[in-house]
């Protein structure tokens, strides 16, 4: 009993203790240990968009001048344009921004355009080009003001990282051949030239740069399998700046797209359907689509085949540029092809057009090495003077066009008034054209001079004279029987001469092209140079009865002059404004009482024979391999009987 009642007392007194802690708790504050660790210095920060355009004078007078801010006010300022008059900038496009952009660098006008827009050529290049004179040798021409204020893109972009900074050349020349028409005339109250930049596709998050790829305005979408198009307010459906990541090599337009391309009005600034960044090889348009207008793949080097559809009536300017296609098959519903609608495509060789077209100027531009096109309508007509080139300065030599009858041959003709190096041929049984006749015809002197004028590849069938007084070709220094531009003019074995000539009158003049087999009997110079638009290549032929031979006083140090079989006498002479200069089995005498050769720059000899008494005057490098003086080898030891003491140091022989 007693050990009962202890233990109950315990229990009694140890509640109550526990009851007094929490009373004397309530209302107090444990202390316990803590540790912690705090990340400080945490951003959230969008990145910025900021692009800068500066400018300076891009010609000798104005190289050392620094940039200027182009938003400050007129990057092309002068109001006393006359033809020739040339204006150039060097643009520096800089990205002082954090984020990477694309940007694409236009002309637009404010105003009415007028007539003198024609007659500006736009000049563009990468890089920072200082100009020394007039001839543009180191940019490329990419249309006249009045396409690219019409809606012509000049295709002047690039893309830029952060920090980073692109230089451009940009040059407006007035055409030497504005007329009187063209005074007093302006181009709108003025023209703008416009920077546009957009975010470029490259920022990374966690996982990739996809989410870039939303390239899409918020309104009049509709994405169909995995593809976007844009509706446009006439009820068309149009197609255009496909995200590339919804993009692979081989890419079908559904049939609800009836038009392709970068919408109905030229001044529209959207991106094309395709662009550079598109790794497309294989396109298949839907047998719904009527248009694909303008810029609607550019730069898609990747492109190798287009499956055309048979409703197509319409392939707008420039409607695939850079595009990688070997060859090309326009099928018969085709009814117009506009400007430049394929441009340069370096891959291209060969078109076949089915149907009936009604071509614009340039429908084939500077595809290099096109060699084929077969026009097999029998109502192909043309709009302009060029149809296809190789090149933007007209060149096509090395070009046949086949037709199927002679009333489209005639047409072509009419068609390449100013284009250079056309053969026309009319198709033969077989499909390939092997069979194909020339109807190219020369009968006199005039359809001689018309048709190299033409640009036409021409066979002379007889001997033919001019009168300098007569004669309807000019070098620009003078009178010339003919003026060969590229083209091939293959004398047969006749004559050609210029009678009752002056100082600067030729029997030919060249820029460019084929001169062989031909004999050059009179004139003051048997084949004069003032400007190169491609190389010059002189075979099998004999200039004997003139005072220069060979003669030349402008050039491009891009192309070179090459003269191979032919004999020479008289007063040879060739300025330092080509590549190279080189004769190879050539002969060389007295001829109107000169025996006299004066290259001013780089020139080589190979397997050349001169008359003894012969001098060479070696202004500038010349070299020497195999050749004989009056019939002994040249060598080092006899060299100064054939160049002369004062340049015998700039003289080799090999």
């Amino acid at each position: 009993m007693t050990k009962t009642k202890s233990t109950k007392r315990a229990l009694l007194l140890s509640a109550l203790s526990l009851l007094m802690c929490v009373s004397m708790l309530i209302g107090s504050t444990f202390a316990w240990f803590t540790d912690s660790v705090t990340s400080s210095g945490n951003i959230i920060k969008s990145g910025t968009l900021d692009v800068t355009m500066e400018w300076k004078d891009a010609t000798t007078t104005g190289a050392q001048q620094t940039y200027k801010d182009a938003s400050a006010g007129a990057i092309f300022n002068y109001d006393l344009w006359e033809p020739g008059y040339v204006e150039a900038k060097n643009i520096k496009i800089s990205n002082v921004g954090t984020l990477a952009l694309k940007y694409n660098l236009n002309i637009a006008a404010n105003g009415e355009v007028s007539e003198l827009a024609d007659v500006i050529d736009v000049y563009f290049a990468e890089g920072e080009h200082t100009l020394a004179n007039r001839e543009m040798t180191e940019l490329t021409w990419v249309g006249t003001l009045s396409d690219i204020l019409d809606g012509m893109p000049a295709n002047m972009a690039g893309d830029l990282k952060a920090n980073t900074a692109d230089t451009v050349t940009i040059a407006l020349k007035m055409q030497e051949t504005a007329g009187n028409e063209y005074q007093g005339l302006s181009i709108g109250s003025d023209f703008k030239v416009v920077l546009m930049a957009t975010q470029d596709n490259v920022e990374k998050d966690s996982f990739d740069e996809n989410y870039d790829d939303i390239d899409v305005p918020d309104k009049d979408i509709q994405i169909i399998d995995g593809n976007t198009y844009y509706y446009l307010n006439d009820g068309n459906v149009v197609l255009r700046s496909v995200p590339y990541g919804n993009v692979g090599s081989s890419f079908t337009v559904r049939n609800d797209v009836t038009l392709l391309g970068i919408g109905v009005d030229k001044g529209d600034t959207n991106g094309p359907v395709f662009s550079k960044y598109s790794p497309v090889e294989t396109l298949t348009l839907n047998e719904g689509l009527v248009k694909i207008n303008a810029r609607a793949v550019t730069g898609v080097k990747t492109l190798t085949s287009v499956n055309f559809p048979s409703t197509l009536k319409f392939i707008g300017e420039q409607a695939f540029a850079q595009a990688g296609m070997t060859s090309l098959t326009i099928p018969a519903n085709v009814e117009e092809i506009k400007f430049g609608a394929f441009r340069d495509m370096a891959n291209l060789t060969t078109v076949t057009v089915e149907g009936n077209v009604a071509f614009d100027n340039y429908a084939f531009r500077s595809c290099p090495n096109l060699t084929s096109i077969y026009l097999l309508g029998d109502d192909v007509t043309f709009n302009g003077s060029q149809f296809a080139t190789h090149s933007d300065n007209g060149d096509a030599t090395g070009l046949t066009i086949y037709v199927k009858n002679t009333t489209v041959a005639a047409r072509v003709y009419a068609a390449q008034t100013s284009a250079y190096g056309y053969e026309v041929k009319v198709l033969g049984e077989a499909a390939d054209g092997s069979d194909a006749v020339s109807v190219t015809q020369v009968k006199n002197a005039t359809d001689l001079d018309t048709a190299l004028a033409e640009g036409e590849n021409v066979v002379l069938s007889g001997n033919m004279n001019f009168n300098s007084s007569e004669t309807t070709a000019n070098s620009g220094y003078g009178a010339t029987g003919v003026s060969v531009k590229g083209s091939v003019l293959d004398g047969n074995g006749y004559s050609l001469g210029i009678n009752n000539w002056g100082t600067w009158d030729s029997a030919v003049h060249t820029t460019g092209g084929t001169i062989k087999n031909l004999t050059i009997n009179s004139g003051m110079r048997g084949i004069f140079m003032g400007s190169a638009t491609a190389d010059v290549y002189i075979d099998n032929v004999i200039i004997d009865g003139t005072v220069y031979t060979f003669n030349s006083d402008g050039g491009s140090k891009d192309y070179g002059v090459y003269i191979s079989n032919s004999t020479l006498n008289g007063w040879t002479s060739h300025s330092d404004v080509h590549k190279e200069v080189v004769y190879t089995n050539c002969n060389f005498g007295e001829g109107s009482g000169y025996a006299y050769c004066r290259p001013y720059g780089p020139t080589t000899f190979k397997n050349c024979a001169f008359e003894a008494g012969f001098e060479v005057e070696a202004l500038g490098q010349v070299t020497f391999e195999n050749c004989t003086i009056g019939g002994v080898a040249l060598t080092a030891d006899n060299l100064a009987t054939l160049v002369t003491s004062g340049t015998i140091a700039n003289a080799t022989v090999k």
